[in-house]
């Protein structure tokens, strides 16, 4: 399997999609910096996961599968002897190797930067806050790779990023949160940093500051991608070179 992650990894070498771990996190930290320092960590959490790491996986996802694509069509891997279903693991485990590096550049940036701001976020609950997105971000991943093997990278932005944002921040607050896998994070993120979906502080008291959604959301979030991996590797186990 390791081999297959190599190969994975190596496709991806000199692609834009490398470039967005550090790019994405960093133009995150620079804006919300030069828009509201007093406000930059709350801000960096919020805009992170409601808009820049949903549209991170789309783009890496849209951008890894036209790697394939654009000249070959995936036959320079299916009419190759290997595990299709290992191919595709491989590809879903590097794209999630560069999410958590770009959630790790972004966690850095946000400690660093509460040293220059009043009322810092604790670095505990910064560091399980990403946690959090990170992991109630990786169904995403295969999700993503399926929809760009279907309706390509204009389909996938929008519904990744343009539908799915505004159903999450829609059930987000509503006691039925739990239907919409796109409401997992700002649900999730309430309780741990006291940041409402909407970006502000959540008052004293606030019933989204209950701390039990959380363990439903990380199990919900890791039966999903466990749900959507399995089903999008027996269906691309299943293609065939043309």
């Amino acid at each position: 399997m390791g081999r297959y992650f190599q190969a994975e990894n190596l496709k991806l070498k000199r692609a834009f999609a490398r470039k967005l771990i550090l790019f994405a996190p960093l133009a995150t930290l620079l804006l919300t910096w030069s828009l509201a320092a007093i406000w930059f960590q709350v801000n960096a959490f919020n805009w992170w996961y409601i808009l820049l790491m949903p549209g991170l996986i789309a783009l890496i996802c849209t951008l890894s599968d036209q790697k394939e694509t654009k000249k070959l069509e995936y036959r320079g891997v299916l009419s190759l002897p290997v595990s299709l279903k290992k191919v595709w693991i491989a590809k879903n485990m590097t794209l999630l190797f560069y999410a958590a590096l770009s959630n790790l550049v972004l966690l850095i940036g946000i400690l660093l930067g509460g040293s220059f701001v009043p009322n810092p976020l604790p670095f505990g609950a910064s560091c399980l806050g990403m946690f959090l997105i990170f992991i109630s971000s990786l169904w995403q991943i295969p999700l993503c790779l399926f929809l760009s093997r279907k309706v390509g990278m204009v389909g996938t932005v929008i519904l990744q990023v343009g539908i799915g944002d505004v159903l999450g921040i829609l059930f987000a607050t509503k006691s039925n949160w739990w239907l919409c896998p796109y409401s997992w994070t700002a649900r999730m993120i309430t309780p741990v940093l006291g940041i409402l979906p909407n970006g502000t502080l959540a008052p004293s008291g606030d019933p989204l500051l209950n701390p039990s959604v959380v363990p439903i959301g990380i199990a919900l979030s890791l039966v999903l991608f466990a749900l959507l991996l399995l089903a999008t590797t027996v269906w691309f186990s299943r293609q065939e070179a043309r």
